[in-house]
């Protein structure tokens, strides 16, 4: 006869095996790595089981009306592109988009419905800030370990043409590695360095962030330069400046003081080329031998010829273009689908901001921050589209609009995101201890 020792023993193991399940699913969701040898991404995996899901329980009604509003502007967006590109042999957008839509608010739904019912944890936020922690180690490992970076490089990952030209800046188990992954870490060290103010142990997750930003995609540095001076700056605490200081010397001092990095110079003269291309930028100064600023806002900044490709673009995607082409996502947008296309795209950026407007009261800083980041980053690639960055902020919003209709339920007044646990208990505006 089996004991209640035993039942208890398997449930305790099950458990874990549930949440190291649902933590591999939340890593393909964010960085769908281009794994060499499957017939499709992980991300399409992931879709059709979250497909299987929403369809076996029954959630599909649940989930338009929670996002109603969001799913109409999404199928605007994608009627959008499939008139502008009706006739055409191959698609430009219009699939991309379709995809941009089930990355956005179907797998995101499926996904907080899993870790509501299989988890026994309260706080996606800090199982995001794990997912960041596990992919900062593995750029780590690639580091330190060259040969195992040389493996997952090209034998693990799939490879193309680029892959030797970017191998400088692609230390990483993701896809996007010189654009997305970094912002997508970007935005996860400004959550790390919100709940470090509380508990100081997050601090320590900082630095290895940093350097998987500093060794991919320097664009990664917009939400950490933004999250630093909003809690420096609007926030005052001289304590939290003094650990920052203190943290930043002792990283200088490791990178550019000590053999450790020795092999890496090319990358780390790149990575920090960032500020003073940005400094020159500001300045009007031309101190480096060449700009990536004065290339965006220069040669890449390729307009419509004329009124109609302003109004609804040629439906071509120019950063693909043989000559005249272009990195800028505005650009892109603007080319493919003119002023009709940017303003349904920013109709369901604004719609999602407004609709947080629930934390706008104690957690402000997090609408300045993703509004900070879509804006700048959408300059250096398209970040309004599938990518890392984008499906981690789209899994952000939707987990707040839950825990916020769940919050309400419960009849309290003032909605902190970081107390999702016992929202009737809030004293402050402070992140809870775990």
């Amino acid at each position: 006869m089996i004991s209640i020792e035993q039942v208890a023993a398997s449930k305790q193991v099950r458990v874990p095996i549930k949440y190291c399940c649902f933590i591999l699913l939340l890593y393909i969701f964010i960085y769908n790595p281009p794994i060499a040898g499957l017939p499709l991404m992980p991300i399409e995996i992931l879709l059709l089981l979250g497909l299987v899901y929403l369809t076996a329980f029954n959630k599909w009604l649940k989930m338009l009306a929670i996002f109603k509003k969001e799913i109409v502007l999404y199928l605007a967006i994608i009627m959008f592109c499939f008139i502008r590109e009706f006739g055409s042999i191959q698609s430009v957008f219009f699939k991309a988009n379709v995809f941009f839509f089930l990355q956005s608010i179907v797998l995101p739904y499926f996904l907080i419905d899993l870790y509501s019912r299989f988890t026994s944890h309260k706080n996606l936020f800090k199982d995001i800030i794990l997912i960041g922690a596990i992919s900062s180690f593995f750029t780590i490992l690639m580091i330190f370990i060259p040969s195992f970076g040389e493996f997952v490089r090209y034998k693990f990952l799939k490879t193309d043409d680029f892959t030797d030209l970017i191998a400088f800046r692609s230390f990483g188990i993701s896809e996007g590695l010189t654009f997305a992954y970094g912002t997508a870490q970007g935005l996860i060290f400004a959550l790390v360095l919100y709940y470090a103010k509380v508990n100081p142990k997050y601090y320590y997750l900082l630095p290895f962030i940093l350097l998987s930003i500093i060794f991919n995609a320097r664009i990664g540095m917009v939400p950490v330069i933004f999250s630093l001076l909003y809690f420096v700056v609007v926030k005052f605490n001289l304590r939290f400046i003094l650990i920052i200081i203190l943290f930043s010397i002792i990283i200088y001092l490791i990178i550019f003081n000590t053999s450790l990095f020795a092999g890496y110079t090319e990358t780390i003269e790149w990575a920090f080329d960032f500020f003073t291309q940005s400094s020159d930028f500001l300045s009007g100064n031309d101190s480096a031998s060449s700009n990536t600023f004065d290339t965006l806002f220069g040669k890449m900044s390729v307009f419509p010829n004329n009124a109609w490709g302003w109004i609804i673009g040629t439906g071509e995607n120019i950063f693909l273009a043989p000559q005249d082409n272009s990195d800028i996502g505005y650009i892109i947008q603007l080319n493919y689908g003119g002023l009709v296309y940017l303003t349904l795209l920013f109709s369901l950026i604004g719609y999602m901001m407004f609709r947080l407007k629930f934390i706008y009261k104690a957690n402000k800083w997090l609408v300045f921050l993703l509004i900070t980041t879509i804006l700048l980053t959408n300059v250096k690639g398209l970040f309004i589209s599938i990518i890392p960055s984008f499906r981690l902020l789209a899994l952000i919003y939707a987990y707040l609009i839950f825990e916020y209709r769940k919050f309400k339920q419960t009849g309290g007044e003032d909605f902190d995101f970081y107390s999702f646990s016992n929202p009737k208990s809030l004293k402050d505006n402070e992140p809870t201890r775990r």
